[in-house]
Parts: structure tokens; C-alpha cells; sequence
């Protein structure tokens, strides 16, 4: 079973990294690292649908198996370009190749380096070699530490989001989660499987293979209908809008600046009523301003006690509360009214329009 699944993930993965690095609608470099992470994944997996070619060519399943010291770093560096809209690659990241540089010198004097029958002794060896068993530690304790900043990461980003962007639904942070939530369980299925590799239990780990495979499986297939269904899944935000260490170097705005500020953006918002637009955020509102995205983040922030996503839906809710009681839109349904507001779906309506009101917007129009 354990084969014909593998085939299947096998051209699935393939499938998929091919309509992402070849389609151009979305965030097209995202797209490519995802592709290009499902490749090596898929290489990951083809000794399972090619066991016999593999096995005429040893150095190349060697090759094969320790590819998957890239995949860590292609994970972060996709998460990473979600997150920030300016992402680029710097020489710096050479460095994420590191690790699969590691192991192929560590399998080099007893493997790279024997002759062909060398070779098949060290795959036909009874007992784990050592350099197997350091390769399966040093890898799951690298992806675990890449997991931990990867979490870090949409853990600042969430919080980014509410001073950034006016309409949650914008930015797909809940479809992100999920990918790693459940690529963490996925890995935690492949973990589990490799520490029954090394023991007696041949029946638990063909179990834990098929289950590896099953939940590969579903893993890929949610994230092909994610992106047949969703090509533009995610916007990122600007890095320098991204905490960065310490805030004692930021510089503080002045009583008197905050105060300009203020009167600029209730000035704009009255006047232009921008908050009408769905896709409002918060660089929009700066070009339109002349403010810098910072300061009228660190103005709503610190001066004003408000997180831009409140900021924009206090007016949203304003203009939706004067439909309600108007007695020429009674004839508008909530659904009309919320999205001549600036909302885009009901739910953030409801939930908005309950924070500043206290009451739904059906008690408020009966009231």
C-alpha cells in the first residue's frame, strides 16, 4: 500500500509545485518556494515509486535522502515571503544551505568515498549506522528549531495585522496557521514513524508509513484546492512595519506631532471617507496622507489607544449606524448596508458592529 500511496503523493506534489511556480497570478515568488519546497518533498518520497533504480544508483539515493536537509530552510524562507510583502533574498541566506553541506561530509569518508561494493555494505548493514542515526537527530532537531521561529514569526505577524490592514479577511493569517498546524502534525507523524525505523516493531513502523503517507496525502490535496481555489491567498506586510528587537532607538512622536497627526487623518476621513473602500490599509492611507505607515501606526497606537483595523472600522460602523436609522435605506438589507460601509463580509460586520455598539445591527435598526 505503502508504493501505490507514495505514487500518488508522489505526482500530486509534482502537480502542484508545477502549477505554482508556473502561475502568475498571486505572489508569484511565494508560489515558486512553495513549488519548490513540494519538489525536494516529492524527491523526499520517490525512492518508495523508483526502489529499483535507486538501488542501482546508491550515490544518488544518498544524494536523494539528504536533500531533505533543505526542506526546513524552503519552509521558512515561503513562511517569510507571506509574511512580508518586501521579502528578498539576501546573500546572507547561503548560509540555510549549511546544513546539507554537513551531511554530505559526514557520509563522505565511509560512503562518498567507497567503491560500489563499500556502498552496498553501508546500505546493507544490520545495525544503524552512525552517521544514519546523527543524520535523523541533526535533521528532526532542525526543523523543530526552524518550527520554533516560523511560530515566533506568525505570532508577531498576527499582531501586526490589526495595525496594518482595516479588514482582517484581507489577509489570509488564518489559512497560514492552518498550513502549519497542520504540516506540525504531519511532521510529528513522519518523527514518530523514523523512531520505530531504528527498533524491532517492523509491523508499527509499515502502520506509521502508510499513515505518513495517508496524511500526505490530505496534506497536499488541501493545499492544491487551497490554491486552485484561492490563487491569491496571502498579502504581505512591510517589513518595517515588523517589531524588531528593542523599540529604544524608535523614535517617539511629540505631543504636538500626535496632534497634527490626528486632525490630518480625521480631516482625510471625513473628507474622502477612504474607509469605504474594502482593501483599505494602512500604506494606502499613508500615500494619501502624506504620513509615513509608522507614524500613523505608533499616532493611533500610542496617542489614540486604537489599533488601525478599530481606527477604520469606528468610521465603517459611524456610516453603517446612519443607513440603519435612516428612514430611505429601510428598504436595504444588512448585507446592502455593511458593504456600502467599507466591510466585506458579514461576520467581521457583526462582530465589529457589536464591539462598538454593544447590540447587533438588527436590535440597533429596531431600536
Amino acid at each position: 500500500m505503502s508504493s501505490d500511496l507514495a505514487l500518488v503523493v508522489f505526482f500530486l506534489k509534482l502537480l502542484l509545485a508545477s502549477f505554482l511556480i508556473t502561475v502568475r497570478t498571486g505572489n508569484h515568488k511565494s508560489n515558486c518556494i512553495l513549488g519548490i519546497y513540494l519538489v525536494v518533498a516529492a524527491l523526499d518520497i520517490s525512492n518508495f515509486v523508483f526502489p529499483g533504480f535507486y538501488s542501482a544508483y546508491l550515490t544518488l539515493d544518498m544524494l536523494r535522502a539528504n536533500l531533505v536537509a533543505l526542506e526546513a530552510p524552503i519552509l521558512f524562507f515561503y513562511v517569510k515571503s507571506l509574511l512580508q510583502s518586501d521579502f528578498h533574498f539576501s546573500k546572507h541566506d547561503w548560509l540555510h544551505v549549511l546544513p546539507l553541506v554537513v551531511i554530505n561530509v559526514v557520509f563522505m569518508p565511509r560512503f562518498f568515498l567507497a567503491d560500489e561494493q563499500g556502498k552496498q555494505l553501508f546500505y546493507s548493514n544490520a545495525s544503524p549506522m552512525v552517521e544514519v542515526i546523527f543524520t535523523h537527530i541533526f535533521l528532526y532537531s532542525l526543523m523543530a528549531i526552524y518550527l520554533l521561529f516560523i511560530f515566533r514569526a506568525l505570532k508577531v505577524y498576527n499582531k501586526v495585522i490589526v495595525n496594518t490592514f482595516s479588514e482582517h479577511s484581507q489577509i489570509s493569517k488564518v489559512w497560514l496557521t492552518r498550513f502549519m498546524q497542520l504540516f506540525l502534525f504531519s511532521f510529528l507523524v513522519i518523527t514518530l514513524r523514523n523512531i520505530f525505523k531504528f527498533s524491532e516493531l517492523q509491523l508499527a513502523f509499515n502502520q506509521l508509513t502508510n499513515l505518513m503517507m495517508f496524511t500526505t496525502l490530505a496534506f497536499i490535496s488541501w493545499i492544491l484546492w487551497q490554491a486552485l481555489n484561492r490563487p491569491e491567498i496571502f498579502k504581505g506586510v512591510n517589513s518595517a512595519l515588523l517589531p524588531r528587537g528593542s523599540t529604544k532607538n524608535t523614535r517617539a512622536l511629540d505631543h504636538d506631532q500626535a496632534t497634527y497627526n490626528l486632525a490630518l487623518l480625521t480631516e482625510h476621513m471625513r473628507s474622502n471617507k477612504p474607509f469605504l473602500q474594502a482593501n483599505l490599509n494602512i500604506d494606502k492611507l499613508a500615500s494619501a496622507t502624506g504620513l509615513s505607515a509608522q507614524d500613523i501606526s505608533q499616532t493611533l497606537n500610542h496617542h489614540l489607544g486604537q489599533h488601525f483595523y478599530d481606527f477604520i472600522n469606528a468610521y465603517r460602523i459611524e456610516a453603517a449606524c446612519q443607513q440603519l436609522a435612516a428612514r430611505e435605506h429601510q428598504d436595504k438589507t444588512v448585507l446592502d448596508i455593511l458593504l456600502s460601509s467599507g466591510f466585506n463580509s458579514k461576520s467581521s460586520f457583526n462582530t465589529a458592529f457589536k464591539k462598538h455598539m454593544k447590540m447587533t445591527p438588527s436590535e440597533y435598526r429596531n431600536t
